[in-house]
């Protein structure tokens, strides 16, 4: 609908207007599917209601056909803008960012410094090789890619990890009809506990999580399932809990998911485990019993703290840039908590030895 305003206003230069609908649409392809999204509805029809709001509160004159063309180029064109943490904010269009393809293996990674869309190197780039970036969630195995590509972008996949049938640099596992029918269970768990609140999800999360734990932590549902009950536990305030899980994902689902220690997505995630150890080490000092489970495992919280402050320092600026807003925050964080770099590697290896501990737990 903003568009359709700003064109209305003739606050839309023509050439930059020209660009946007040089863009695909796939408009025919998704008339055709009968693929439907979580309410019921086909995509098709999630874009004629669209367009036809947009129509009604926009008050354009451009036919319902261009309008509704118009929503299908947005959808099959847009990326999540983010927060430089990766909160999701709403969508954001570009006309030469939608130029992007897409690789199971991308050699880029976005991210966004307010309205500002960055693409950061997942890998030295030799010149004239093209950028690619990920479309969807690639941690699942190739056939779950594959489909998802198919009904959302139109096109089959052929990159190298599709050919090969590769996810997360390991071979796909292989059929397994009992792992499909819980899968299917523990899908069901995490859509009924996102109906819940935290406090009567979290049971039923435990669940899905306990159902998977005969599977490797890093194949999927697993990663979705504990990421989801990580932030449940946040929000329960059950902090031991959400330690235990944070380290789980930090210990045995990044570093294979995401294998640089750079990715945006693992420094993300470490700065999120440093505050909250760093709620717990306050927590600690308090003489607090929320998180009296920790106490056996003995740990010298201030120098996890700063273990994972350098971590997080060694890679945000490869991760989000020198300049990045969130940059300025992580160094201002280190500042303001007196963090520096005198703890010897041993006194880590020690400490981050007791964390594997909790994660095992």
């Amino acid at each position: 609908m903003q568009l359709l305003l700003r064109r209305k206003a003739k606050r839309f230069p023509e050439p930059k207007w020209q660009t946007l609908l040089d863009l695909q649409s796939h408009v025919d392809d998704f008339r055709s599917s009968r693929m439907k999204n979580g309410d019921g509805l086909t995509t098709w029809h999630t874009i004629e209601l669209m367009s036809q709001a947009a129509l009604s509160y926009s008050g354009s004159k451009e036919s319902m056909p261009f309008i509704q063309t118009l929503t299908a180029r947005i959808l099959i064109n847009t990326h999540t803008l983010t927060t430089p943490k990766l909160d999701p904010l709403g969508l954001y269009l570009s006309p030469y960012s939608a130029l992007l393809n897409h690789s199971c293996t991308p050699n880029t990674a976005i991210v966004f410094s307010g309205s500002t869309l960055i693409l950061r190197s997942l890998a030295a780039i030799p010149a004239k090789t093209e950028l690619f970036i990920s479309y969807i969630d690639t941690t699942y195995p190739t056939s779950s890619r594959q489909s998802e590509l198919r009904s959302r972008y139109f096109f089959n996949c052929s990159c190298s990890s599709c050919s090969t049938g590769i996810t997360n640099g390991l071979p796909d596992p292989r059929p397994d009809h009992n792992f499909d029918a819980i899968k299917t269970r523990v899908v069901e768990l995490q859509a009924e506990a996102s109906t819940l609140s935290p406090d009567r999800a979290a049971a039923l999360l435990q669940s899905a999580l306990g159902l998977l734990g005969q599977y490797p932590p890093h194949r999927q549902p697993n990663p979705s399932i504990l990421h989801t009950a990580f932030l449940n536990a946040l929000a329960t305030q059950s902090w031991a809990i959400a330690l235990s899980y944070a380290l789980k994902a930090y210990f045995f689902i990044d570093p294979l998911h995401h294998r640089l220690s750079w990715h945006p997505v693992r420094v993300v995630r470490k700065w999120v485990l440093l505050r909250l150890v760093t709620r717990i080490a306050g927590l600690v000092s308090e003489g607090d019993g929320s998180i009296k489970g920790l106490e056996k495992f003995g740990i010298n919280w201030q120098i996890v703290a700063m273990g994972l402050f350098q971590e997080v320092t060694d890679g945000v600026s490869r991760s989000h840039g020198s300049s990045s807003p969130f940059t300025t925050e992580v160094k201002a964080f280190g500042k303001d908590a007196g963090m520096g770099r005198e703890k010897c590697e041993r006194d880590f290896l020690e400490e981050w030895a007791k964390l594997r501990k909790v994660a095992d737990d």
